[in-house]
């Protein structure tokens, strides 16, 4: 027919007759809408497959008819292409069929972050017909990412009342690993970003307050170094660094004040700053790794709380220094260098006059001595 100067007629034919078919089986679905969503969404992915294999057959039929006149005239349409252009029409006219198939995808998508199995064989089939079809940017995606901040806006609500904060980090942490698989097997890829944002944004950045208010305290006292690595993971996500930072630098003011401040326990004090330094170094270290802005919060808010009471902090140093380089027989040498370092470096923190300083320098001459 195409040698016939026939092609044109061929073409238009093939058109009218996959216009046809195309609407028999959109009405046949349309019949079809009041079933369950999983049971509708089969229906159309069988509906989808055999479209597809029909196509691929008419196109390897007429062959000569799609490359020798529908490829060297500008602006038609592939055969195959063609039969995509006509689904999409037809699907748009039938708004009903269109509606059960976003609702029925966007319920099973929400049923598996509700803990149910669903076939992630289907979703994966289905999203690609959105794709092929132009309509999973425009029309999909919209749904899922509204859809998506509906539904964690709500279980950050309610979790943010139900969970202690070490628990709901790692629900949070959970849900962004599985967000992840979701968007690895049957999502687009062009899903993830938007969609993890959405995620880090409804149970992170909007609790934000409430989750150092209600946790960080607790973390610190308990030494959970674990859960306060996990902390600083997540909100460095969604730009809760500096709200993080500030709430470490008021945990070392007030807990060092404490410590300085409590005179009936003035025979404690140093060992109980060196005790809460070393616990913030180890924090620092394997929490926060090592970030400098945290470390510089860390020494401005240590020096800040033992310089909260003149004189004392020094005084104290210098003797527990003294009672060390006193009782060091039968110490270890290391041991005794170990402490005496500690000290020294916490006498660095203390604001104190040149004569108080020249004593420590005098205990530290005096170290040296004894190991000479």
């Amino acid at each position: 027919m195409c040698r016939h100067n026939m092609q044109d007629r061929l073409y238009k034919r093939l058109q009218a007759e996959c216009d046809m078919h195309i609407s028999q089986q959109l009405a046949a679905l349309q019949a079809q809408t009041q079933l369950a969503p999983a049971a509708f969404l089969e229906q159309v992915a069988a509906t989808w497959e055999d479209y597809c294999n029909q196509m691929l057959l008419i196109r390897s039929i007429f062959l000569y008819l799609d490359r020798a006149y529908v490829m060297s005239l500008p602006g038609l349409r592939s055969l195959f292409d063609t039969g995509l252009a006509s689904l999409r029409q037809h699907l748009a006219a039938h708004s009903q069929v269109e509606s059960h198939i976003l609702r029925g995808l966007l319920d099973l998508v929400e049923r598996e972050r509700r803990g149910e199995a669903v076939d992630r064989q289907l979703l994966a089939g289905l999203v690609r017909m959105l794709g092929d079809l132009g309509l999973y940017a425009t029309t999909f995606n919209p749904r899922l990412l509204q859809e998506t901040a509906a539904f964690y806006k709500a279980e950050g609500l309610r979790l943010m009342e139900a969970c202690d904060v070490p628990d709901y980090l790692i629900h949070c942490e959970s849900r962004i690993h599985q967000e992840q698989e979701r968007c690895l097997h049957y999502l687009d890829p062009s899903s993830r970003r938007p969609l993890l944002q959405e995620v880090e944004q409804q149970l992170l950045a909007a609790h934000i307050g409430s989750i150092l208010a209600k946790g960080f305290n607790p973390l610190m006292s308990g030494h959970r170094v674990q859960d306060l690595a996990r902390l600083y993971s997540l909100l460095g996500r969604v730009g809760g660094t500096d709200a993080l930072r500030e709430q470490w630098r008021l945990y070392i003011t007030t807990t060092g004040v404490v410590i300085v401040k409590d005179g009936l326990n003035d025979k404690e004090m140093v060992d109980r700053l060196l005790q809460l330094k070393a616990q913030l170094d180890e924090v620092l270290t394997n929490a926060f790794n090592n970030s400098p802005v945290f470390a510089d919060q860390l020494t401005s808010a240590f020096q800040s709380a033992v310089n909260s009471r003149s004189n004392k902090p020094a005084e104290l140093v210098a003797k527990y220094i003294d009672a060390k380089l006193r009782s060091s027989k039968g110490v270890g040498e290391g041991e005794l260098e170990a402490d005496l370092d500690r000290a020294l470096v916490l006498f660095g923190y203390i604001q104190v006059s040149d004569n108080a300083r020249q004593f420590i320098f005098q205990f530290s001459l005096d170290k040296s001595l004894v190991y000479a």
